[in-house]
């Protein structure tokens, strides 16, 4: 039988050669430099006659994961795609820092008929040795990259101890950096409209939308997000304290906070001009902080809360009510009120008060107030305090 022996497309025709860099902006004049790396590999790819120059491709910033380098992410698009036949990197440190990165990569371009060669290491995933030398020499470009987040992270730990910080790009809302300092600036009326604003109740899409009408934006002139507002309404830096190390330290390769990390936050007290008053910012937080325990407790209906939910408290033990559905007889669904204090109490040691139906509740809400109650009037009622006997409620 004769067998035909048919070449593969990327065996047709010359080899289409690329190269890899990962350059530094400041190297412009030195060997590193884009324009340097590329007349060099421009001139040793054309100097092969069977090569075809498909290019170089670089990234500016040295990213240790390689979803984080455009120019990489291009040029392994475009060898999958057939444009590529051979690339040329000068080191396997300049192709990833990651091992994970490292051989994913070149094991899917290898298996797509795509060798990578290693100028430094003189190591080429064409050949059947390299698999073992590859991975030794990953693993020593990984360790070399954790080695440095180390010296970085041991050099903030050390100026964080002395009171020391970098404002980085000064992206807080209502400051300047004048010689190191944060100073406040023409947007501090508008941190202070904020917290103003959700002291008197308005709720955070009430401020967005108002800051909006009010042209007020970002430092990058987009309009305040929600997460932007409770994020200034949080940050003790407007009360003139910085929290240095507020989270733990990124991983290296991963760039998310490692929660393994033991680490020491410090705190700087009267570090700047506040911006608002320590009684403002104590009571901004307090409003915060019940919120938080009262979506904790209760949690959402629908998507949306209750129009009673953060206003009905047991009598006993002071914690919040929460809303259930109970099964009646004959399958009769019914809803209640239970203090949530009586859920958490275990082997009988939860607070003993009663279940309250909601139909006798609103009754008794409704012949308080004058009215019938639904969520466009509830903003009248402050507080209903709900004991075995009586049912307290406080109005505005």
């Amino acid at each position: 039988m004769k067998i035909t022996r048919i070449p593969r497309i990327r065996d047709q025709h010359k080899k289409r050669v690329a190269a890899y860099c990962r350059v530094s902006t400041t190297l412009d004049e030195q060997e590193e430099s884009y324009e340097a790396q590329l007349s060099y590999y421009t001139r040793l790819i054309q100097a092969h006659d069977d090569w075809d120059f498909a290019g170089v491709y670089s990234d500016e910033k040295s990213g240790v994961k390689a979803s984080n380098r455009p120019g990489f992410q291009r040029l392994i698009k475009d060898a999958l795609n057939g444009k590529v036949d051979y690339i040329l990197v000068k080191s396997i440190s300049r192709f990833s820092r990651n091992i994970v990165d490292c051989q994913k990569y070149a094991n899917l371009l290898h298996g797509n008929g795509v060798d990578i060669h290693f100028d430094k290491e003189n190591l080429d995933t064409a050949e059947p040795s390299c698999s073992m030398m590859f991975s030794f020499l990953s693993a020593i470009a990984q360790d070399e990259s954790r080695s440095i987040s180390e010296n970085v992270r041991w050099g903030y730990r050390e100026r964080f101890k002395r009171g020391e910080y970098n404002l980085g790009n000064n992206r807080i809302l209502g400051y300047d950096c004048v010689d190191g300092k944060l100073v406040p600036n023409k947007d501090a009326d508008a941190v202070r409209m904020i917290f103003q604003m959700y002291i008197e109740g308005k709720s955070i899409e009430e401020i967005r939308r108002l800051l909006t009408d009010y042209g007020i934006r970002t430092k990058k002139g987009q309009p305040l997000a929600h997460n932007n507002i409770m994020y200034i309404l949080q940050n003790e830096t407007y009360m003139g304290d910085k929290l240095l190390q507020k989270q733990p330290p990124k991983n290296f390769l991963t760039k998310k906070p490692d929660e393994r990390v033991p680490y020491e936050s410090n705190y700087l007290e009267n570090d700047h001009e506040a911006i608002v008053d320590r009684k403002t910012w104590d009571t901004v937080q307090e409003i915060i902080r019940q919120k938080k325990a009262v979506t904790a407790a209760v949690g959402r209906i629908g998507g949306r809360p209750h129009f009673l939910y953060g206003k009905l408290f047991c009598g006993e033990c002071g914690e919040p009510m929460t809303r259930r559905t109970l099964n009646g007889p004959k399958g009769i669904k019914h809803k209640v009120w239970t203090c949530r204090g009586r859920h958490e109490g275990r082997k009988g040691n939860g607070c003993k008060l009663r279940t309250i139906k909601e139909d006798l509740l609103l009754q008794t809400i409704e012949e308080s107030i004058g009215c019938e109650v639904n969520a466009e009037n509830a903003g009248q009622i402050q507080r209903v305090v709900i004991t075995e006997d009586d049912i307290a409620v406080e109005t505005s």
